[in-house]
């Protein structure tokens, strides 16, 4: 798998992160009744620090969550979103040691486990990140399974072990058949590979769901269908990206195929043109074919 390929696996996002969101039941109004007042504030922090760290408000994130463990530093799903925190802020040390803390707390959080293990890749650590990948996969009663097999087969692309890589991206799709992510990396795959009616269908089921606002998977199906020759099928999905994503870079690129292929298409000849061509030649080919004969037949005279 050649460099280009490797960046175009970078699509969406690099590896799945799990952000906890109401990990705790007894958030709602109802239940903060019951709680005394230092529990009750914790919850309340933890719940404002998840709110900014979903809307990518890190630095207010890092700052409620904070107050969250000082005040309880026994619960799993708040350590687990500190770390989150951290490693947002570029601290991947505290990240780190939060979510171990988080899965000292709770074996059982794979949520948890999933974090650490994607630290761990994007610091350099593939090998525990593979073991702590792997270890999910034996929790079977963790629903997010499909996202394991994605960030094993972005591992296993790292490796450039592509068939694996195949089988891993499969896998989550069979988990969840929706999962555009690994619908996308198995186009790129196919892509690659010359496989382009494969291509077109990966990226249209990646430009599905979670992913329809990416204009990625769009632009490759164009490019899949171009290169199967649909040209004009090729043309309304450029024209889709130019209308879905306008102000995009990907819209300027589409305009361009566009015209590429517009072009292309008038310096053609027409049907008539090339059928006139074909009987020009035959025609001089059964000329040429007489000459010979009467030749033949001269040098046959005495």
């Amino acid at each position: 798998m050649d460099k280009k390929t490797i960046r175009m696996t970078q699509f969406i996002i690099t590896f799945v992160f799990v952000i906890l969101i109401g990990g705790c039941a007894t958030t709602s109004s109802d239940g903060l009744k019951d709680l005394a007042p230092e529990e009750k504030k914790a919850n309340l922090y933890y719940d404002y620090g998840t709110n900014a760290l979903v809307n990518k408000d890190y630095t207010k994130a890092l700052t409620n969550l904070k107050k969250a463990v000082e005040i309880d530093n026994e619960k799993s799903h708040f350590q687990n979103n500190l770390g989150m925190a951290f490693y947002f802020k570029g601290d991947s040390d505290s990240a780190i040691k939060h979510l171990q803390r988080s899965i000292l707390l709770d074996d059982k959080n794979s949520d948890a486990k999933n974090n650490l293990a994607s630290v761990f890749f994007n610091i350099g650590h593939k090998e525990k990140a593979r073991e702590l990948y792997l270890s999910i996969l034996k929790d079977l009663e963790y629903n997010k399974q499909f996202r394991i097999y994605y960030n094993l087969g972005l591992l296993e692309l790292e490796k450039r072990k592509v068939n694996s890589a195949v089988s891993y991206f499969k896998k989550s799709i069979k988990d969840n058949k929706s999962y555009c992510p690994s619908h996308y990396q198995l186009g790129v795959i196919a892509s690659q590979t010359h496989n382009y009616h494969q291509a077109a269908n990966s990226f249209q089921n990646a430009s599905l769901g979670t992913c329809a606002k990416n204009p990625d998977p769009h632009f490759q199906e164009a490019e899949a269908l171009m290169n199967l020759g649909e040209k004009g099928k090729a043309i309304l999905k450029f024209k889709e990206v130019t209308n879905l994503f306008p102000k995009s870079n990907y819209a300027a690129l589409a305009n361009r195929k566009i015209q590429s292929i517009q072009i292309n298409k008038s310096r053609m000849p027409s049907e008539r043109q090339l059928r006139s061509q074909l009987n020009r030649i035959e025609t001089e080919q059964r000329k040429s074919s007489g000459d010979k004969q009467d030749k033949t037949k001269e040098s046959l005279q005495f």
